[in-house]
Order: C-alpha cells, then sequence, then structure tokens
C-alpha cells in the first residue's frame, strides 16, 4: 500500500469530532466590491456615444467611459491647463492614464478599437488637409525655383554683356522669391514605440502624443527590466504632461529638447497578470516609484453574466457629436480663452468661485486622509496622484460643454463623482497586493475541484505544473499557507527514514 493510501485510512479512522477532513473550510476573500457605473459622470456630449457603444457590443460602460476620457485628452494635449489654485503658479496638464481591466474576451481591445475612431479619423483627414496644401507648396517651390533661375539668368547676361554692370537688384529678387514651406501633419496616436522614440514623436509634435497599447502588462514589465531605468524616468517625467526633457545620445544626437513631455497612455490588461504585477510591484524595486499608480483610469468592472443580443446601426448623431469634439479639442482658441502666467509657459483656465469653494474643500479632505496612516502605501501613493486627476478632468468635461474661461461647478462636481468610482476600482486592483495569495489559493482550488491536481499533494506537485502565479516554490507556497488557514486543506508531516514528507489533503466544501 502506497504511503498516500496509508495516510488516507490513517486520517479516516479518526473519530470525526476529531477529524480535520471533517472541519468547515471558511470562504476565501472575495474582490472589494466597486461602485457600479452611472453615466452621470460623464458630460452631456460624449454620454450617448459611450451607451452606443457599450449597448452595440455588451461590454461593461466601464471600458467605454475610459477609453474615451483618455481619447479625449489626446488632442488637447499640453496646449491648455487648468491651475487649481487662484495665486499659486501651480499648473495641470490634463494627459491621462487609462487601464481597462478583464479577462480574455470581454471585448477590451474592440471596444477601445471602436472609441478611438474619432481621434484616428481626425489624424486621417488632418493628414488629407496637409497633404493638399503641400501639394500646392511644392507647385510654389517648383515655380519659385523657375523664377529665381530666370532672374539669375539675366544677370548673368547683363554680366556678359557689361562685366561692370549692377545686378544687385536682380539677386535681391532672385532671393525674395521666398518659396512656401511644406508641412508636417500632426501625429495622435502611437501604438508601439520605444522611449527614443516617443521622445521624437514629442518633439515633432509639441503637444503631446498618446500611446495606445493592446496589452498593457507588456509595457509595464518592459519598463521593469534592467537596463531600462533611462525609458522609465522619461514615463514618469512625460506623465506630468508639462515638463521639459533633454535626449543627449551618442547614437541619436545631443541637446534633443522637448519643452513639454506630454503622454496619455490607454490599454487593456487580464486580471491574472495584473495580480501577479501588483504583487510583485508592492513589494519594492522597480515598482515602488509610483509608475502603476498613475494610471488614475484604472476600471476593474464586475462582467454581467447576462448577455442580450444586439445588432442595430451605430448612433450617427452620437458619433457625429464625439468627431466634432474631438476636432474643436484640437482647434481650441487658446488666447481668447486663457490667461498665460508670469511664470508659467502653459495657458491655463481656473475655476469659477463655487467650484473653487468645492475644490479647497475636497482637497484638504484629500490631504488629511493621505496623512492618516489608515491606508497601505500603495493606495496612499495611488489617490496622491488625483491632485492630478480631478483638475484634470474637472478641465475636460468643462471643454466638452463650454468655451467659458472658467471652469465650472458642475464639472468639478462631475469629477469628483467620478473619482469616488475610480477609487474603489483601484482598491480593488490593490487588494492583490494588500491581499497576498489569496488569488493563487483560488487556483490551487479551481486545480482541485477540476481534478488537474491530485488529492493529497505535495508543494512540488504543485510548482513544477507552472501554472500561473503558482509557478514558484514561494508563490505555490503562499498560496497554500492560506489554504491551511482558511481550513480548505490539513497538512500532514509523514516521518521516515529519510526526508520528512509534507503532503496537504483537500478539505471539501460540504454541498
Amino acid at each position: 500500500m502506497s504511503l498516500r493510501e496509508n495516510t488516507e485510512r490513517a486520517l479516516e479512522s479518526i473519530e470525526p469530532a476529531m477529524n480535520p477532513r471533517k472541519q468547515t473550510p471558511e470562504p476565501l476573500p472575495e474582490l472589494p466590491g466597486v461602485v457600479q457605473f452611472d453615466y452621470e459622470y460623464l458630460p452631456d456630449v460624449i454620454r450617448d456615444y459611450v451607451k452606443d457603444i457599450s449597448e452595440r457590443m455588451q461590454c461593461p460602460p466601464d471600458f467605454s467611459a475610459v477609453n474615451t476620457y483618455v481619447m479625449l485628452s489626446a488632442p488637447i494635449g499640453c496646449k491648455i491647463g487648468i491651475r487649481p489654485k487662484r495665486r499659486d503658479n501651480w499648473v495641470i496638464v490634463p494627459n491621462l492614464w487609462g487601464a481597462t481591466i478583464g479577462g480574455s474576451g470581454v471585448m477590451k481591445s474592440p471596444n477601445r478599437g471602436e472609441v478611438l475612431k474619432p481621434l484616428k479619423q481626425l489624424q486621417h483627414d488632418l493628414a488629407r488637409e496637409i497633404d493638399e496644401v503641400n501639394r500646392d507648396a511644392i507647385n510654389g517651390q517648383t515655380i519659385a525655383e523657375m523664377r529665381a533661375g530666370a532672374i539669375m539668368a539675366k544677370a548673368k547676361k547683363e554680366l556678359k554683356k557689361n562685366p561692370d554692370a549692377d545686378i544687385n537688384e536682380l539677386l535681391k529678387a532672385a532671393a525674395m522669391d521666398d518659396a512656401p514651406a511644406t508641412q508636417k501633419a500632426p501625429r495622435f496616436i502611437t501604438n508601439d514605440a520605444t522611449a527614443e522614440a516617443l521622445g521624437q514623436l514629442m518633439i515633432e509634435n509639441p503637444n503631446g502624443i498618446l500611446f495606445e497599447a493592446d496589452e498593457l502588462i507588456g509595457l509595464l514589465k518592459n519598463l521593469d527590466k534592467q537596463g531600462q531605468e533611462g525609458a522609465r524616468a522619461f514615463y514618469l517625467t512625460a506623465a506630468d504632461g508639462n515638463q521639459s526633457y533633454t535626449i543627449d545620445r551618442i547614437m541619436r544626437g545631443t541637446n534633443l529638447h522637448i519643452e513639454s513631455a506630454c503622454l496619455s497612455i490607454i490599454g487593456g490588461i487580464q486580471p491574472g497578470v495584473l495580480s501577479e504585477y501588483v504583487r510583485e510591484a508592492l513589494s519594492g524595486g522597480a515598482g515602488a516609484d509610483g509608475l502603476l499608480q498613475r494610471f488614475g483610469l484604472m476600471v476593474y468592472p464586475d462582467i454581467s453574466p447576462v448577455y442580450q443580443y444586439i445588432d442595430r446601426f451605430p448612433d450617427k448623431s452620437a458619433r457625429q457629436a464625439v468627431n466634432d469634439l474631438v476636432r474643436k479639442l484640437h482647434s481650441l482658441d487658446i488666447e481668447a480663452m486663457t490667461t498665460i502666467g508670469e511664470f508659467c509657459k502653459t495657458p491655463y483656465l481656473q475655476f469659477d468661485d463655487a467650484a473653487q469653494e468645492i475644490f479647497i474643500e475636497w482637497l484638504c479632505n484629500l490631504e488629511t486622509r493621505l496623512r492618516s496612516g489608515e491606508d497601505h502605501p500603495a493606495i496612499v501613493s495611488h489617490l496622491s496622484k488625483y491632485r492630478k486627476l480631478i483638475p484634470s478632468l474637472a478641465l475636460i468635461n468643462h471643454l466638452c460643454d463650454s468655451n467659458n474661461p472658467k471652469v465650472s461647478e458642475s464639472a468639478l462636481l462631475r469629477a469628483l463623482a467620478y473619482s469616488e468610482y475610480l477609487e474603489s476600482h483601484a482598491r480593488r486592483v490593490y487588494s492583490h497586493g494588500t491581499q497576498p495569495g489569496i488569488d493563487a489559493a483560488k487556483a490551487i482550488l479551481s486545480k482541485l475541484k477540476k481534478s488537474r491536481l491530485s488529492d493529497p499533494f505535495s508543494l512540488r506537485d504543485v510548482y513544477r505544473k507552472c501554472w500561473a502565479g503558482i509557478d514558484a516554490p514561494n508563490k505555490a507556497q503562499a498560496a497554500i499557507d492560506v489554504l491551511l488557514d482558511y481550513g480548505h486543506l490539513i497538512r500532514d508531516e509523514i516521518i521516515t527514514d529519510g526526508r520528512p514528507t509534507t503532503l496537504y489533503h483537500w478539505v471539501k466544501v460540504k454541498p
């Protein structure tokens, strides 16, 4: 009889009241609940757009809202900011970092692709318009070159007739015939670029750039690698949106100056890889610098089990309204609506009187919370970034609805309501790091229920399978410890002539 069979018989022989196999396991902690999305968070002009896409694609409106906000931040870029205090020269640029979190098949990528169409359409239209302008400019250059050539030929003819002839006027005429310069179409989006390439794009597009990443985990892990410290520092600087940055590289040249490094980011990520990344990031190292916390628009909604088949045409008026809005944000009359401070390079708006009082109260409450010591340091770091996020959202809300030089109370109140919702989603994300081992423990239970893991099993039986999240001895042991604490496993130490053997027995939940 095998060692495992002997153990099984020994356990079954124990009196039921003393048998650990008869204990009742406690439920494992679930993910923290999140506030449900409300369309009232959004400016009126984008509400129908978000709703139409979400309903047609049958995916959470949480995704569409985040993708839309980040899309709107791109054409605004760093050309306009908001000064949250009346006298201080603190100016915030409304570039946003967003992440949609959900399992495979919940339409993260298709939703993002659908939402970003107005911005990509604007980029295409501007490129086509500038092509037309450049075609005329090239024709003008050709005419200017021909005219200058004719004048120079005339000057040569004069000199041939009379070597002492005064041809200065002819030379001036040839030089004064300036040819029109060609233009370069603006870029709003890139999908795959190194930090150096992003820097070059920002030099060519001083208003900033949007990085669209299909899978954010690739970007995050790449920035964690040894040797990527410079790239990581560049991303952290570009998250502010209005800091200058100078690149000096032997291969690329020196004094490549970016007046305002402004980067927006949007992408999707799956819960499994996110949980592992969060745990590693919160354990110290590179993840302690706040890169993850700069994703202020992180949403991790519950996915409805109900599917409704919908086949209808897109809402044309809603799409056209957002098309017009994106073009409007690109073409804002900055001089007419903003103030330029003495010590500030970024034109800005400010809150109106009512909004200013609300902001002061909110900021004082936030700063008190951050100093209370009640939250995990990762949560504190994340919420500290709301100093930038809330004014940014308020500014975007205001620019969607109004051309008034003062950011309204309603725009700020929408931003504050949305931030309470976003905070609940952030707490769900960081629970992966503040409750280590819970997800891995659930993974082991799942393998047991599907008979993919033998019962009883050893530590080695778990990690040698190379399952995600439990593919190393320390990860597998942390998960097993959680299951022991909650009564889902019992430990059996078996003493033999050789090394002791530890087996774990599954305590099944009674139906």
